[in-house]
């Protein structure tokens, strides 16, 4: 029987087996070490394809916004596409930590970036907002999005001290002196209950509100 031929090794077949690893949490990360043992080849292999590992992140990371793009009905109604954008993004994104946690705000260059910044941009125009604003508002949402699953990606990357952290910290919150801290310790329960998903909800909800309010304000000075 002859040999199975392996492959042929590219951008996309290491593309492809990054984010294999990264949505199995591998205790190592996202490292060469471990993506040559996932394709059985040497780890310097990934370096005739990509100049260092921010390169491989980039690419990585776009592919991975390509994905959240691909979840967005372009015929839904604006403010929908935002909503169904954001969302992607943050469950893609919350799937593979070890992508978000080092990707932050090192952005892409690449297709699924630039379909992603389309979408917004196209959805902020249809809502009424001038060039200037909707420049401002789509990289303000972008880098605030990212900058909040990076930091949520990392803590979740510690999760076997997470909960326990997490617990010392609500204690800490009922245990202040209401004297000192009156209002922080009248609202010591509502914060103890905070999930991430309600911090994510509360960010869109403000940056629809701003959409809201840079649209009357652009089609007030709108000339007529």
């Amino acid at each position: 029987m002859a040999n199975e031929r392996r492959p042929k090794l590219d951008r996309d077949v290491f593309v492809n087996a990054a984010i294999r690893i990264a949505s199995r949490r591998e205790p190592d990360g996202l490292t060469t070490r471990v993506l040559g043992a996932e394709l059985g080849v040497d780890r310097t292999a990934v370096w005739r394809h990509f100049t260092d590992k921010d390169a491989l992140l980039r690419a990585v990371g776009d592919r991975l916004l390509e994905m959240a793009t691909e979840r967005v009905d372009l015929t839904a109604d604006p403010r929908t596409r935002l909503r169904q954008l954001a969302n992607a993004t943050a469950d893609i994104f919350t799937a593979h930590p070890h992508v978000a946690s080092e990707l932050s705000l090192l952005g892409t260059s690449g297709p699924g970036e630039l379909a992603s910044i389309e979408i917004m941009l196209a959805a902020l125009t249809e809502i009424g907002l001038a060039k200037p604003a909707a420049a401002l508002l789509q990289r303000t949402m972008a880098d605030t999005v990212l900058a909040l699953l990076s930091a949520h990606a990392t803590h979740s990357l510690l999760r076997e001290h997470a909960d326990e952290d997490n617990a010392v910290w609500v204690a800490g919150f009922r245990a202040i002196n209401p004297n000192r801290y009156p209002s922080v310790s009248a609202h010591a329960d509502e914060l103890a209950r905070i999930e991430f998903s309600d911090i994510f909800e509360a960010l869109f909800a403000s940056f629809m509100t701003s959409v809201s309010g840079f649209a009357n304000r652009d089609s007030e000075t709108a000339p007529q």
